[in-house]
């Protein structure tokens, strides 16, 4: 019998630091199963999960260009995935497709890890996919958020989408604002864009957790200066690593190594970082 397949989908998706992950855990338990990296451009998503169905695909992680659009394909979504409108995570029982959500899990477990968030104020730079996962994240844990973008139209339609409550507000207007935990969700302060940074310095300071997503590279110059600052920083890995046990959780019911994965993670960042 052939290994059970899963893998994760994108475009491009030769970046994914999830296979690393994924074999960690499943050697762990010494699992006949494989993952592997697919390719897949946007408007060949339909017949690639067409084909998923048949092969079978046993699970598959969705990435870049893909959350939305592979709702469409779908046989069922979860309601936490419907409510944030990106799905994340397929299962594959029998040739019928479930989309879920992680990335809200991921975000609400790497933050309760050195804070809890309810009743404390939350300020979300970026109005993505990956910020409407946060923000329900912090809405579910019950935190006060407050969305900075640079255009506040998207910011407000992304603030309707989860009901009242939610404040928007001008990114340029950052240095009028005050909150227990800040959350940067942008692409700004990746990979070449690593000293760039949204925040102005003045902003840091002593006891503000700082929670950039960004994890390429380990630290840019938004992570440096909140450290200098006497800040405590979420690593923007954990995000992924809780995900990413909670992807396995969906596909085996059962937990993994977690610890296992996440130093897979590591040794791949620190040589990326090399």
């Amino acid at each position: 019998m052939a290994a059970p397949l899963y893998g994760v989908i994108g475009f491009p998706v030769k970046h994914s630091l999830s296979p690393a992950m994924f074999a960690a855990a499943f050697w762990e338990y010494n699992m006949n199963a494989t993952y592997e990296k697919f390719e897949v451009a946007p408007d060949a998503l339909g017949d690639f999960l067409a084909d998923a169905r048949r092969r079978p695909i046993s699970g598959l992680s969705v990435t870049i260009p893909h959350k939305t659009a592979v709702m469409d394909y779908l046989d069922s979504v979860d309601t936490h995935a419907s409510v944030i409108g990106a799905v994340n995570t397929v299962v594959n029982k029998k040739g019928k497709l479930k989309g879920y959500n992680t990335d809200w899990t991921g975000a609400q477990r790497a933050i309760e890890d050195v804070m809890e968030l309810k009743d404390k104020d939350v300020l979300v730079l970026g109005a993505g996919g990956a910020a409407a996962a946060i923000i329900y994240a912090c809405g579910n844990a019950g935190a006060r958020v407050t969305i900075l973008n640079r255009t506040l139209d998207k910011a407000q339609e992304l603030a309707e989408r989860f009901g009242g409550g939610i404040k928007v507000g001008l990114l340029s207007d950052i240095l009028q604002y005050r909150a227990n935990l800040l959350i940067h969700t942008t692409s700004i302060g990746m990979g070449p864009d690593a000293e760039r940074s949204l925040v102005p310095v003045e902003f840091f300071r002593k006891g503000l957790i700082v929670f950039d997503i960004v994890y390429t590279p380990l630290e840019n110059r938004l992570v440096r200066e909140a450290r200098r600052a006497g800040c405590r920083v979420i690593p923007g890995y954990k995000m992924l690593l809780y995900q990413g046990e909670k992807q396995f959780e969906l596909w085996f019911k059962k937990k993994p190594r977690t610890d296992k994965m996440e130093e897979a993670l590591l040794r791949e960042l620190v040589a990326l970082d090399r």
